[in-house]
């Protein structure tokens, strides 16, 4: 176990197929997505949960005759081992956002016939806003809380800077138009990190101010931009989130130097209401 959380290389930033994030030989921290993992995602759970519905539609006959056989293990253990068909979504989320590297980095790529229609339309999208990369897939590093992540793009768009998170999934906001809680937290984790970093150079590159932040879902109808509104309370909720993964998985009492946040970085001070209590108490009012 330990030489498999020893960074390859002690120079410049490294990220593991795990999402575990070095930097010059430091970490391992965790990624962002894999802190906010710890949120539930109501969207992301009704969407599992449709998965299963619809598998069990497709597989009805299957499911059936174990059902009269009297194999009802087996029955459901088929409709679960029917999980790996959900990678495709996955596997096009990958293939889609390599894609958009290579034409904001104006580089020859080879492009899925199945991914043409959405990349297509994000050019189209890219194009029109007249969107100027600034940072593509950069790597960011927070040493202080003890976490990476990678930012799709940091951009301009008419005059201002906008970090921005490619989706290829259908929906991205709620019906009132905010973006899902979970999204706006990663913004947030991004926005906060301390430098941008790169393969194999050691330096630490300052990350341009953000003025404004985006979500884009990326699909076969269209590419459209979703602002989002991400607050001081969505930075001190994404700590928390920080705060529980790492009690989760024993990352502060194995290894203390992977993440050097306290308490007190994570979250503001408690409000000292010791004046609040004996006012209270004077006037028999429950504080």
């Amino acid at each position: 176990m330990t030489a498999a959380r020893n960074p390859v290389t002690t120079v410049g930033v490294q990220r593991t197929p795990r999402h575990l994030y070095y930097f010059n030989g430091a970490g391992p921290w965790p990624g962002v997505t894999t802190v906010t993992d710890v949120l539930d995602k109501p969207a992301l759970t009704k969407w599992h949960r449709t998965q299963v519905a619809e598998a069990a539609i497709r597989h009805a006959e299957r499911l059936i005759v174990d059902r009269d056989a009297g194999d009802v293990d087996a029955a459901v253990a088929y409709l679960l081992n029917l999980r790996n068909e959900g990678t495709e979504g996955r596997d096009r989320g990958t293939r889609i956002h390599a894609a958009l590297e290579s034409v904001l980095r104006r580089e020859p790529y080879a492009l899925d016939p199945r991914d043409e229609p959405a990349v297509a339309g994000a050019r189209a999208w890219l194009n029109t806003r007249g969107v100027r990369p600034i940072e593509v897939e950069a790597f960011l590093i927070n040493e202080t809380a003890g976490y990476g992540g990678t930012c799709d793009l940091i951009a301009e768009i008419d005059g201002e800077t906008w970090l921005l998170d490619w989706k290829t999934s259908k929906t991205v906001a709620w019906p009132s138009g905010q973006v899902y809680d979970e999204m706006r937290l990663q913004l947030a984790a991004y926005a906060h990190a301390e430098f941008s970093a790169k393969v194999g150079d050691p330096e630490r590159y300052p990350i341009p101010a953000i003025t404004r932040f985006g979500i884009v879902p990326v699909t076969d109808g269209g590419t459209k931009l979703y602002e989002a509104a991400v607050t001081d309370e969505d930075w001190t909720t994404f700590r928390a989130c920080l705060w529980i993964h790492g009690w989760r998985s024993k990352h502060l009492a194995r290894a203390p130097r992977r993440c050097a946040m306290t308490a007190d970085f994570l979250l503001p001070p408690l409000v000292d209401r010791s004046d609040v209590a004996a006012q209270a108490k004077r006037t028999g009012v429950a504080s």
